[in-house]
């Protein structure tokens, strides 16, 4: 009956309605086939791939020697990224230049490569570092080094620090840090050292402040970070290194302070890298933040600095 009444209207259509009722339906059988095969196969933008350098450098305030990797910009997500070899590597700032050396070293049972140079990095410093290779954009970039230096406020008695009885409350201090600082790491520690009665030496270290191992750092509105030591946690490792330091004939014990600075370069590095993404939201591409000038390469050259205050407590 179908068929039929199909037929029936087919006979008064004209030619011309004919024909563009052909083509409607040559239309839509094309876009069911397309939009099979496009099903059939994973969405892989078209992107064309530009040989690029992946630089990688931090500087520390006050150090000594300057570590630079240089490796090529991945070709697709399932290559990997190899060394380069044979670049020219150069760092300057404050009036200094110096080349760095292309060097591979045995750390741990495992193969590094990298660029080095024996060299001062100054705190507050301005520093830029250069990377030449042939078949690859040249890549530079600059860093301000943040000042190395760290005033812990209002510590008070240190009766607290000396006794697990009288530490009942937590324990609470400011650290003023440099303006160029952008977030801050702080860990506090009780360490112990000396000699045994056979006159072999000891050492340990005990944690007293939490660590968050996916984001450690915290971001700086100001100058001063408040920081809060949990009693317990501080007095049951006071215990212990006491315990162990009774056992040695000489011995020294110490409350120390560490506070790792990182400008904006190495932060916005380490948050664009380690964010969890959405595994429901179809990404083309991972952002991570880089400093390289006019986009030439990938990567970052960042400051950073590390103090230690050492408290003897006996």
């Amino acid at each position: 009956m179908i068929f039929q009444y199909f037929r029936s209207h087919s006979q008064i259509i004209s030619p011309r309605q004919n024909l563009y009722l052909y083509l409607i339906l040559f239309c839509i059988l094309f876009l069911v086939s397309f939009a099979s095969l496009s099903c059939n196969n994973p969405f892989q933008p078209e992107i064309e791939y530009t040989p690029k350098l992946n630089v990688y450098s931090v500087l520390f305030a006050e150090q000594q020697a300057v570590y630079v990797r240089v490796t090529s910009v991945m070709k697709s997500p399932s290559d990997v990224s190899q060394p380069v070899h044979g670049a020219s590597v150069s760092l300057s700032g404050n009036g200094q230049y110096v080349n760095l050396v292309d060097t591979t070293a045995v750390i741990d049972g495992d193969t590094v490569s990298f660029y080095f140079a024996p060299f001062h990095i100054t705190s507050g410093g301005n520093y830029s570092i250069h990377v030449f290779h042939d078949g690859y954009p040249p890549v530079s970039a600059r860093v301000t080094i943040p000042v190395s230096y760290i005033k812990i406020q209002n510590w008070g008695s240190y009766s607290g620090l000396l006794s697990a009885d009288e530490a009942r409350a937590n324990i609470t201090f400011k650290v003023n840090m440099s303006g160029l600082t952008r977030a801050a790491f702080i860990q506090m520690f009780l360490e112990y050292r000396g000699l045994d009665a056979s006159g072999k030496f000891h050492v340990g270290a005990f944690n007293v402040t939490p660590v968050d191992s996916l984001n450690p750092f915290k971001e700086l509105e100001t100058t001063t970070l408040q920081v809060s030591v949990d009693a317990t946690d501080y007095n049951n490792a006071l215990k212990i290194a006491k315990r162990n330091v009774s056992k040695m004939k000489v011995a020294h014990l110490y409350a120390g302070i560490v506070v790792t600075q990182i400008d904006d370069n190495l932060y916005r590095f380490f948050i664009t890298s380690n964010r969890s993404l959405n595994p429901l939201v179809m990404r083309t591409d991972k952002i991570i933040f880089s400093n390289i000038m006019r986009n030439s390469g990938t990567g970052i050259i960042a400051g950073a600095a590390v103090d230690t205050t050492r408290i003897i407590l006996f």
